[in-house]
Parts: C-alpha cells; structure tokens; sequence
C-alpha cells in the first residue's frame, strides 16, 4: 500500500494570499500551491471560506482578482470545496460557544471541525487561531 495522499485545508487567509499580489505572503502561498500541484496534495476548503474570501478580496480592493478566484474554485480538480450544512452548522454554534473566550470567528469554528472531520491538521493560512486550535498554519 503507499503512502497516504497529504490534504491541506485552505484557509480564508490562504486564498487572499493568493490571488492579492500586494499581500506579504503572496509569494510563499504561491510557492506552496505550486508544491501542492507537484505533489498531487489533495485541497479542500469551505463554503464559508469562498464566501469570505470574496467579501474580503471586494472589500480590500483586490476586485480584479475575483473571477480568477472563482474559477480556480470551479476548475480545480485537486480542490473539494465542502459544505458547512445543517449538521455542522449546529456543531460549530456548540463550539463556538464553548470556546468563546479564544477569539476564534464562527467560519473558524467550522473550518476547525471540517479538518478534524477530514483528518486534516495543515492549513495554508497565517490565522494564529488555527495554532490555538491545534493545526499547523502553513503561511507562518
């Protein structure tokens, strides 16, 4: 049997890095989803994460870059993009509930319970929170 197929979640802060070129990590998430590519990494992020991450993309002026975002998210065949739902949406209030006092935002919470679903603990972000909640940050 090889050896497992390695999976990275991709953060709200992942994604801005990405495709804001005045970011100051726009060239290490580069660098790093070159790697993923080579590699055949296996990505997924969130339904709330794209959501996020247009609204910040529109609200930082970083317009121009929203119909690449958004076709990298349709035409990757490496990227599962998985829904929050029902289910885990009711998860994620017990949780963030629970957990008030860190500081972590609701999309936070629900990244946070994907990736212990998916078995997952790299993200490519820069959000100490994803430290906090014991994942491996991957833009730190």
């Amino acid at each position: 049997m090889g050896a497992e197929m390695r999976s990275v979640f991709v953060d709200t802060m992942g994604w801005y890095s990405l495709f804001d070129t005045r970011d100051a990590w726009h060239e290490r998430a580069k660098s790093l989803m070159r790697r993923f590519r080579q590699k055949k990494t296996l990505l997924y992020t969130s339904d709330y994460i794209v959501d996020e991450t247009a609204t910040l993309l529109l609200v930082r002026g970083a317009t121009t870059a929203l119909p690449a975002f958004f076709e990298r998210i349709k035409a990757s065949v490496a990227l599962t993009v998985t829904m929050v739902g029902t289910s885990r949406f009711q998860d994620a209030g017990e949780y963030f509930l629970k957990h008030r006092d860190q500081g972590y935002s609701f999309t936070d919470v629900t990244s946070f319970l994907l990736m212990r679903e998916l078995r997952i603990v790299e993200a490519l972000t820069h959000d100490e929170h994803f430290l906090k909640a014991g994942f491996k940050p991957l833009l730190a």
